[in-house]
């Protein structure tokens, strides 16, 4: 394999000298939208480095934020005739390296400027709108089209004319690309305090991104491609840089994950070339894997019995006739522009085939899935509950039993009427690591409420944690929930180490996805399904799992 200089993963020597510490390496925003020199609309040399020299910068900002120069070019576009096409996308390309060459902060007034400035016209709806109010009531309108003419012209005045800037971009060259970052940009915008006064021309802006990508960047336009050790270079390293679930250090980490019973696969865009858009590792094993240090571990093999003297004796042939499964311990997507762009259960469904067609014998289909805000979560339920006891009210559900109460005081030392405040000090320090004695007592109650935070707590009818939401939306089943699944530090932190495993029947999927997706109806195992009547003993939910 060729040599990478400019970012490359640590050897094991580098990483055995930096015991404990995980690094990250973060991909670059828009390198590839910026030259070395570009050259803007406003005829200004600019490093992208530098951005622009202080002398142009105050002669060209205007009291708005941004220039009036890219304000007349902007102009200038929309007034272009949309048959001069040559025309517009060179002005547009302008458009490209311009923004390429701000800072956030520029490119933050610059967006505010376009969807303030140049979203709808409200004038010309407002006349559009009086003309069909107008004609509804004619029937001599209906009958020779005029009517529909002017809803036509309505549809066409309600559409930002941002709009058309966008759909200009998308047909360059790196089009895509720029377009999802300037959705990244403006989701890191929204999320930002102070910006309450622009906040809707920003969502608006948001949505009608949302809704463009969501077309052009659908699954049925994504190709998926197996990742091996010899693939490119370049796409290896877009791999480790871009996973965001289980960190690959070294290219020892690398190497096994694309290796002997593990799967590597990568969604891909043809207007994003070499660039993974979704990035999905399996490991293939004789049973649904329940801890991921096992999978992730040094040694090739079967889950959890990666020590098995099958997988020593040559780990690199992989002993085919006892692997029925596959479990999905990571999935990232890789871009922040598709955030909330949902990509259906085919991207599930296409794995699943390319997988079946390698592995005859997989019949068993998973996730080992984080739980991310778990703990955060339950830390915010201890808090409202000892400040429920305090003032002397009782919580509308049952959040501890009267025997988890009892358990928990002796486990921890504490009257019963302490034991919520000790138990959260215990969770919030991690001092219950040190004591394993005390883990059969905490996995009860964990595992318990764990089951409610998953199942039971709702935002607008769907599961409060998103990777929960992912699956399920996916077609997925809520199956297990386990204890000491991700005891690294990052999975303690997240969720006390607990992970689910969500499990894909194939011929279900469909009718689980429409089931959740519109009636907000949960598929769930009997496991989970008692640990939740456990903690709601007087919970009736059907279960919805085979």
């Amino acid at each position: 394999m060729e040599e990478i200089s400019s970012k490359r993963l640590k050897t094991e020597t580098e990483e055995d000298e930096e015991e404990g510490q995980e690094e990250r390496y973060s991909p670059s925003d828009d390198s590839d939208l910026k030259s070395t020199v570009c050259y803007s609309p406003l005829n200004l040399k600019v490093s992208p480095n530098q951005g622009y020299q202080d002398d142009d910068l105050k002669e060209v900002k205007s009291s708005y934020g941004v220039t009036d120069s890219i304000r007349a070019h902007l102009e200038d576009i929309f007034l272009t005739p949309e048959s001069n096409l040559i025309a517009l996308e060179e002005k547009a390309r302008s458009v490209l390296h311009f923004y390429g060459s701000l800072s956030f902060s520029e490119k933050a007034l610059l967006l505010r400027m376009l969807s303030t400035s140049f979203g709808v016209e409200h004038q010309s709806v407002e006349r559009l709108a009086a003309q069909v109010s107008s004609l509804a009531t004619s029937q001599a309108s209906r009958s020779d089209g005029r009517l529909i003419r002017i809803e036509d012209r309505l549809r066409s005045a309600l559409v930002p004319r941002y709009q058309q800037l966008f759909t200009l971009l998308s047909r360059l060259e790196n089009g895509i690309r720029f377009l999802l970052q300037i959705r990244s940009d403006i989701i890191t915008i929204i999320s930002s305090p102070g910006i309450d006064q622009d906040s809707p021309h920003f969502h608006s802006m948001n949505s009608i991104l949302h809704n463009l990508l969501s077309i052009w960047m659908s699954v049925g336009s994504l190709s998926l491609e197996k990742i091996t050790w010899e693939s490119p270079c370049d796409l290896l390293q877009k791999i480790c840089t871009y996973e965001a679930v289980q960190s690959i250090r070294t290219w020892t980490d690398l190497k096994q994950r694309v290796g002997p019973y593990r799967r590597c696969f990568a969604f891909t865009h043809v207007t994003l070339p070499r660039e993974p858009v979704i990035v999905v590792h399996a490991a293939i094993t004789s049973q649904i894997s329940w801890n991921v240090q096992s999978i992730i571990g040094k040694l090739h093999g079967d889950g959890p019995t990666s020590t098995d003297s099958s997988a020593d004796e040559n780990p690199c042939e992989e002993k085919l006739s006892t692997m029925t499964t596959a479990v999905f311990y990571s999935i990232t997507s890789t871009q922040k522009g598709l955030q909330g762009i949902e990509f259906g259960n085919n991207l599930i469904q296409k794995i699943i085939v390319k997988l079946q067609v390698e592995f005859p014998r997989i019949h068993q289909f998973s996730s080992l899935s984080p739980i991310p805000g778990f703990r955060d979560w339950l830390l915010d339920e201890l808090n409202v509950h000892i400040h429920l006891n305090e003032v002397g009210e009782r919580p509308d559900q049952p959040f501890i039993s009267d025997r988890e109460t009892s358990d928990l005081a002796v486990m921890l030392g504490s009257s019963e009427t302490s034991v919520l405040s000790t138990l959260r000090e215990v969770l919030l320090t991690n001092k219950w690591l040190e004591r394993p004695h005390w883990f059969p007592v905490l996995k009860d109650f964990v595992l318990r409420q764990c089951a409610r935070y998953l199942y039971v707590r709702k935002k607008r009818g769907y599961v409060l944690n998103t990777v929960a939401n992912f699956h399920l939306r996916n077609g997925a089943v809520l199956w297990r929930i386990n204890w000491q699944a991700d005891t690294s530090s990052r999975g303690v932190a997240a969720s006390l180490g607990v992970m689910a495993n969500y499990r894909y029947y194939p011929e279900q999927m469909a009718v689980n996805s429409k089931n959740y997706i519109e009636r907000r109806i949960v598929a769930v195992s009997d496991q989970v399904l008692e640990l939740v009547q456990q903690v709601l003993p007087d919970s009736s939910t059907p279960n919805q799992c085979r």
